[in-house]
């Protein structure tokens, strides 16, 4: 951080000028700490657009669909007051339970496991959703418009976990940028 020298001489005048330095710099490190913040959580955006394009739709040659829409906004809420600052990262979007921790054997391992560090502690394990039909390689379910469609089920691309390890791995330099300014 930055070396701040505050300068004032010892007379009632000098002493409010002296408080007023302090009020700036307090307000001054205020701002910086909700910039941490939010620069911190926007740092998850570009890695979360990254892993929910792999959740992708594709269809195999027999008519055979794997993964999952991934359509969606994300953005940063941020609250401020004070000394307090907190920034939530949030997406929104169908089917962001599916991509963050996967559905099905077929891409993401034995029944009963999770492919992502968090599933098995949050209760979101492969087969454990619906009708359990994601301990088979192959299921099927009715769209919307009536149509069946068979599915391999989502690969796991954990959107939010790696999201969050990013934000973690940034916590050093962008505070070095934000507070050496």
């Amino acid at each position: 951080m930055a070396k701040k020298i505050l300068k004032s001489d010892l007379s009632v005048s000098g002493i409010k000028a002296l408080q007023k330095q302090l009020r700036d710099y307090q307000n001054d490190l205020n701002r910086k700490c909700e910039l941490l913040v939010k620069r911190l959580a926007e740092s998850g955006i570009p890695v979360i657009d990254e892993n929910m394009a792999k959740a992708n739709f594709t269809m195999d040659s027999e008519g055979v669909q794997s993964g999952a829409d991934p359509q969606h906004y994300t953005h940063v809420k941020i609250n401020a007051f004070g000394s307090y600052a907190k920034a939530e990262l949030i997406v929104e979007g169908k089917e962001l339970l599916f991509i963050e921790f996967g559905a099905g054997v077929y891409y993401n391992g034995a029944e009963g496991s999770s492919p992502h560090p968090k599933g098995e502690e949050f209760g979101y394990v492969i087969g454990s959703y619906g009708k359990g039909h994601g301990v088979q390689k192959m299921w099927g379910y009715y769209a919307d418009s009536g149509e069946l469609v068979l599915t391999h089920g989502v690969e796991a691309t954990m959107p939010m976990y790696k999201a969050s390890l990013e934000i973690a791995n940034n916590v050093v330099k962008i505070a070095k940028e934000v507070f050496e300014k």
